[in-house]
């Protein structure tokens, strides 16, 4: 749009740009423009606060050199005394954050709906996945993870029993570290290292994939071409890590327990038949079920965190970083939430 030769209140009172929608991008001329007025200024500052909000973009074109200067001596002013304003009301404050956290948690539950709906009974009525997706995603975020998984599992395992076998050896008990290894983590242990180790490396790469996409303006193109989006980016994640998080978990148990087994052998002088004996003594299968049950809701879990944030991001690169990491900080949080809750339920 081209902007007149005088930015005014008069022309700004006339104008509808305010009420329209600012979801997309809008170019503003001021190749004839020679003045502007307090009115025009708060107008152009207004006018790119909403379409920063909304996720548009607002590009001022063939700005002079002046006028630019003085649109940015202009913005700080009234940054502070905004700022100085809102300091000053606690009550304002407070219910700015109150509303706040209610469009958080309303965007973040609109997310978790949207995954499980077109996961699920969504796919008998359209099916916006990319043919192999899949696959793909079970190797990115299931077989990769494989070694790091287990390495790290290895070494807990190792710790975990070598403290508990320190203790048991004072008291002439060694025997009874097959059971509390086991039992450790195959309930506990195994699906919370796997969910957190995920949470950091997968979680973190689904937010970073989404939110560039949503950066380049690639999400507005699935939505225009009538590609749902949630479907088209979540879901494939969604299934590739219900599927391959608990064979992780599984993979991360059975090498913390190897971890015990080396530590019963090197450390207790326990046989090899006694180990294994008592720890299929401990066993139960209710114990087997709450770790696959645990392993399959924080899987759920990473993946909802993760998209949630990347839809989130607004800006540029600087947004993806930051929306990246809170990400996998809030992401731990609730894992960790979640097993304290589990520990009460199973």
């Amino acid at each position: 749009m081209i902007i007149p030769a005088f930015l005014d209140l008069d022309w700004v009172s006339k104008s509808d740009l305010l009420s329209g929608k600012k979801d997309h991008t809008l170019v503003l001329d001021f190749s004839e423009t020679k003045k502007i007025d307090s009115a025009g200024m708060s107008f152009i500052h207004l006018l790119h606060s909403l379409h920063q909000k909304s996720g548009g973009k607002l590009i001022l074109k063939d700005l002079s050199p002046d006028l630019l200067k003085n649109l940015q001596s202009w913005s700080p002013t009234a940054a502070k005394q905004t700022g100085k304003k809102k300091s000053e009301n606690f009550l304002v404050r407070t219910g700015d954050a109150v509303l706040s956290f209610k469009d958080t948690a309303l965007g973040a539950l609109s997310i978790l709906t949207e995954m499980l709906y077109w996961g699920t009974f969504g796919l008998l009525e359209k099916r916006d996945i990319k043919k192999g997706a899949l696959g793909e995603q079970m190797y990115q975020l299931g077989y990769k993870a494989f070694g790091i998984v287990g390495l790290l599992s290895l070494l807990i395992g190792i710790v975990l029993a070598l403290q508990t076998a320190m203790q048991l050896r004072v008291f002439g008990a060694g025997v009874f570290l097959a059971p509390l290894v086991g039992i450790t983590m195959v309930r506990e242990m195994g699906p919370l290292l796997t969910a957190i180790i995920l949470a950091g490396r997968t979680g973190s790469a689904t937010t970073a994939e989404i939110a560039t996409m949503v950066v380049g303006e690639e999400i507005d193109a699935l939505q225009t071409m009538g590609i749902n989006p949630i479907q088209f980016t979540v879901v494939p994640k969604f299934w590739a890590i219900s599927i391959t998080m608990p064979i992780l978990s599984i993979l991360g148990t059975a090498a913390g327990i190897l971890g015990g087994y080396f530590v019963a052998l090197l450390y207790l002088d326990l046989s090899s038949s006694l180990f294994w004996n008592e720890l299929g003594k401990s066993l139960a299968m209710k114990d087997v079920f709450a770790g696959f049950i645990k392993s399959v809701v924080f899987s759920w879990l990473i993946i909802w965190i993760g998209s949630f944030y990347g839809f989130k991001v607004r800006g540029g690169a600087e947004a993806v970083g930051k929306e990246t990491t809170a990400s996998v900080v809030t992401g731990i949080f609730i894992i960790i939430i979640a097993d304290a809750l589990f520990s009460f339920i199973l």
